[in-house]
């Protein structure tokens, strides 16, 4: 029969769950790093869309004929280039003055429950 030396050691259970629990909340940190870095994410590439189509919506504005009275406007559920399809709406105004007309056009989208929006402004002289 063969004896262990007594001098021989293993990893006892309360080691064991001590170091599983450690490997649990590392991990759950992880998990939630991650998921704010995903929304962010999100985030910031569909204000970067909503600027672009705010910009866009501005420079046709203001290189069309000036508008003698106040006018407005209003694209629902577009996409990124402007197409139908998309989450984005788009509305602009234009206002007359006396030697100018400013142009402001607001991009606003669903994002986590709420509305988030951008919104750009320009004046033009005439």
């Amino acid at each position: 029969m063969a004896r262990h030396p007594v001098n021989e050691r293993g990893f006892t259970m309360i080691e064991v769950m001590i170091a599983i629990a450690i490997t649990a909340i590392a991990t759950s940190g992880l998990l939630a790093l991650f998921m704010v870095e995903t929304r962010a994410s999100g985030y910031s590439r569909h204000s970067t869309e909503a600027t672009v189509l705010a910009e866009d919506q501005v420079e046709r504005l203001r290189t069309s004929a000036p508008p003698a009275a106040t006018t407005t406007g209003t694209q629902t559920a577009i996409d990124e280039r402007g197409k139908s399809g998309g989450i984005y709406t788009r509305t602009w105004t234009t206002t007359p003055g006396s030697s100018y007309y400013d142009v402001s056009v607001t991009v606003s989208w669903p994002e986590d429950g709420t509305t988030k929006q951008v919104v750009v402004r320009s004046r033009r002289d005439l």
